[in-house]
């Protein structure tokens, strides 16, 4: 009698991460892609400036 062969499942594949967007529609003056948004990962905050209407919008930790 012999051993039985054994059934490995293949490694599972990571997912590739997709860098986000950095410019979006303004949700003031709905322009297209008028806002930025930079991230200051040392101090964990972002801000999202619109070129167009000057609104802002920071994030404090």
């Amino acid at each position: 009698m012999g051993r039985r062969k054994s059934k490995r499942k293949p490694p599972s594949k990571k997912k590739a991460i997709q860098p986000l967007d950095t410019q979006f529609n303004c949700p003031f003056c709905n322009h297209e892609k008028s806002c930025e948004v930079k991230m200051d990962k040392s101090r964990n905050t972002a801000r999202i400036t619109c070129r167009v209407c000057l609104e802002d919008f920071s994030n404090n930790n």
